[in-house]
């Protein structure tokens, strides 16, 4: 089983990057689902840190639970 999965996980987070770049689009782990939202995307805000080629080329951090945006980060 995948670690997050589009169709089962709680939390959808969108990387929008600078221009030339792909956005791209993590899911939360399906092992948390029962966890409140905040303290997800806390560890996904802390993960995706670690990342730091990532980090060098992110503008927004954009969560989405159900479909409907719950929290913006700027990078």
């Amino acid at each position: 089983m995948k670690i997050g999965d589009s169709q089962q996980s709680k939390i959808k987070m969108m990387i929008m990057t600078k221009a030339g770049h792909k956005n791209l689009v993590w899911w939360s782990p399906v092992k948390q689902n029962r966890k409140r939202s905040e303290l997800i995307i806390n560890g996904m805000v802390k993960r995706f840190m670690t990342q730091t080629e990532i980090v060098k080329i992110t503008n927004v951090l954009m969560f989405y639970e159900n479909e409907m945006l719950i929290a913006k980060a700027k990078i």
